[in-house]
Formats: C-alpha cells, sequence, structure tokens
C-alpha cells in the first residue's frame, strides 16, 4: 500500500476537487485556495445549529442521502451547517445531483475536503455518491468505483476508498469504506437487483486478498425485517464471522432513516477485520428532522453515524 501524506494541523483551508483520471473512476485534486474568512464570498458554516455527535477522541463516520442534492438554493449552506455542528471526520453522501452545487458545499466547509464519484447513469442526470473528509486528521486515497459494468445490479457504482486517520493523540487508523446506494423500489424486480447486489458484493470482499477492515455504508433501500429483507440481506447475515449489522439494533429498536416511510434503509456494515479498530462503536441516527427546523429543505433521509473511540497512542 502506498505512503499516505502525515496529517497536517487544522488550517481551516478548502480544496476544490476536479475531476480527471484515478484509475478506474477519474478523480484528482485541483491546487488549494489559500486561507481566508470568507471564501468565494460564502460565509464559514455556523457550528451549534444541533447537537455535536463527534469529538476529538472519537473517529466520527456517517452516510447521508441528501435527496437530489441541492434541494434547494439554500441545501449547500444547511448541508454545511450540519456536518459542521455534528463535528463529523467522513461523511458519504448520495444523490448528488449537481457538481456545481457539490463544488459549493466544500467551499462552505473550509475544514473538509471531497472525492465525487464520475459516474452519469444517463445521459442528462445523476445521483452521485461522494466522500467528505476533514483534512486536518484524514486522508483519502485509492479511489475506485467498483462493478461498473453491472448496472442491473449496481445502478450507481459503489464508491471504494481507503481511509487513514492520524489527529497526533491517537493511534491511527486505517480502514477501506465503500460508499453504497443500491437499487431503488419495492418491486420484485427492484427487489431481486439488490439481492444481486448483496451477493457481488459478498463475493467481492471475500476474494481480496487483504483487508484493512471495511466499512460498508450508504443508502442499501432495504430494511432488515420485512419480508423480503431476510432473503436480500443474506450473503451477509449468514456469514457473522464476516459481517457486522452496525444499524441492526437501530432498526429492531424501530429507529428510521427513510422519513417518508419511516423505514430503516441507510445502513452501516463492518467486516471482522476491522475489529480491532472499532472499540465498542456507537451507532446514532440523529434526529435533524426535529432538532433542525429548515430539514424539509435539505432531505428525506437521516443521517447514520459511527462514533469509534480512539485509543490514546
Amino acid at each position: 500500500m502506498p505512503a499516505l501524506h502525515a496529517s497536517i494541523p487544522r488550517t481551516g483551508r478548502w480544496r476544490a476537487l476536479a475531476l480527471a483520471a484515478l484509475g478506474a473512476c477519474d478523480l484528482t485534486r485541483a491546487a488549494p485556495a489559500p486561507d481566508a474568512t470568507v471564501i468565494d464570498g460564502f460565509p464559514p458554516p455556523q457550528p451549534g445549529v444541533v447537537p455535536a455527535l463527534g469529538s476529538p477522541d472519537t473517529l466520527d463516520l456517517a452516510c447521508w442521502n441528501i435527496e437530489n442534492f441541492p434541494m434547494v438554493t439554500q441545501t449547500p449552506s444547511d448541508v454545511a451547517d450540519l456536518i459542521t455542528s455534528l463535528d463529523l471526520d467522513v461523511v458519504v453522501v448520495e444523490e448528488i445531483a449537481s457538481e456545481d452545487a457539490w463544488h459549493e458545499l466544500l467551499t462552505r466547509l473550509p475544514e473538509h475536503d471531497g472525492v465525487l464519484s464520475t459516474h452519469v447513469y444517463n445521459a442528462t442526470s445523476y445521483q452521485k455518491i461522494g466522500i467528505i473528509y476533514r483534512t486536518a486528521t484524514v486522508s483519502i486515497d485509492q479511489v475506485e468505483l467498483l462493478f461498473q459494468d453491472d448496472t442491473n445490479a449496481f445502478p450507481r457504482p459503489p464508491l471504494h476508498a481507503h481511509l487513514h486517520y492520524d489527529d497526533g493523540a491517537h493511534a491511527s487508523v486505517d480502514l477501506d469504506l465503500v460508499g453504497l446506494h443500491l437499487k431503488a423500489g419495492v418491486a420484485s424486480e427492484d427487489i431481486a437487483r439488490r439481492q444481486l447486489a448483496l451477493v457481488a458484493i459478498d463475493g467481492w470482499q471475500r476474494a481480496r486478498t487483504a483487508d484493512p477492515g471495511t466499512i460498508f455504508l450508504g443508502d442499501w433501500n432495504q430494511e432488515l425485517d420485512t419480508y423480503d429483507g431476510p432473503t436480500v440481506w443474506a450473503p451477509i447475515t449468514a456469514a457473522p464471522d464476516v459481517y457486522t449489522i452496525r444499524t441492526q439494533p437501530l432498526s429492531m429498536a424501530g429507529e428510521a432513516t427513510f422519513l417518508p416511510a419511516h423505514s430503516m434503509i441507510d445502513h452501516i456494515v463492518t467486516t471482522a477485520a476491522a475489529a480491532p479498530v472499532l472499540a465498542a462503536p456507537t451507532t446514532i441516527v440523529p434526529r435533524l428532522d426535529t432538532e433542525y427546523n429548515p430539514y424539509p429543505q435539505v432531505s428525506d433521509h437521516l443521517p447514520v453515524v459511527l462514533t469509534i473511540p480512539l485509543a490514546p497512542r
């Protein structure tokens, strides 16, 4: 594995992303913008609009479908305020429908950077997966799209990347992330396509020669406990020695991430190789719909947050 760059003190800088060739994914980064209190005319994000979930002693990851981002002109500002207030280190987002709005969001997050899928699933529209990360402590590399040729199981190819965390005070962390946005819908064809996707994901995972510990997270578009849930999830639930569904206790407790149907379809799954890093993690669905009044203009999904305590160095 190539050496990862050392983490740097938090400087409040923003680095814009451009799209170019990087393996299977065509992702590169442009030169950083100079530090400024106001960047490209945008004020800094507001902290404290909702209670924080992150802390200096935890690695805080989330997945979040932000519904055809941006729903309205104000949405990038709302999302920047919420990510800052929740104090998140890494956010895997789904349904990025405007690259201009994506770049605006990163501009509004001077402590974060991001990588965005280049996949376009038809000529006029797309719902891209992206990864937003705090640059002072997190680096992202080895970015690639998976299953690009399997458009039946994966209308949106999963986004795979390696994450390195180092804050100087705790033991460093290396993990792989796989951001998912599986086929939506309740028709039998939709269910079958999600089942094929999980079979493929399981096959990919088992074929890997080395696993630093992997976190699969995103919008799976599938509940665990519906009539079709056991069938779709079978490749994962049949292998408890390989996978842990971190959102299963929340689902059993009646939590919901998709607000219109009050259903739990956004999930986080970790592999056994991640166990040394995951010392008593906490999985949370923050109730942004009740804590943040403008939330209807942000998304119809709630994020899922995985908080991982860090070992002292």
